[in-house]
């Protein structure tokens, strides 16, 4: 027996020869395109999302602290003068001291 002889085609390949069939390139670009670039934008997102929270945060509490100070050193500084002007009354003198100012500042109308 003889083996028969094999012919052999030869088929052309040219870069625009689709490999895969029409339809299966088309569903694939159809599912990536839109949920692949919006699941993209997803964690840089939340990254400026988390630091503008971030931020937002750290200036509201520093200005709540500054606010709080200030208000602090105010009801000191009113301390004092209310010290200076009706004394600690340690003495007789001091005690007398106060009245005077209180008084006065009854004539006035505060």
């Amino acid at each position: 027996m003889t083996n028969p002889p094999t012919t052999t085609t030869t088929r052309s390949i040219s870069t625009t020869t689709r490999v895969h069939p029409p339809y299966l390139v088309h569903i694939h670009n159809a599912s990536r395109s839109r949920t692949t670039k919006t699941l993209k934008w997803i964690p840089p997102l939340a990254a400026v999302v988390t630091a503008g929270y971030a931020v937002a945060s750290y200036r509201e509490a520093h200005t709540a602290a500054a606010a709080e100070q200030a208000a602090e050193m105010e009801r000191l500084r009113r301390n004092a003068a209310m010290a200076d002007a009706y004394g600690d009354r340690g003495s007789l003198e001091e005690l007398e001291r106060a009245v005077r100012v209180y008084e006065e500042a009854q004539r006035r109308g505060k």
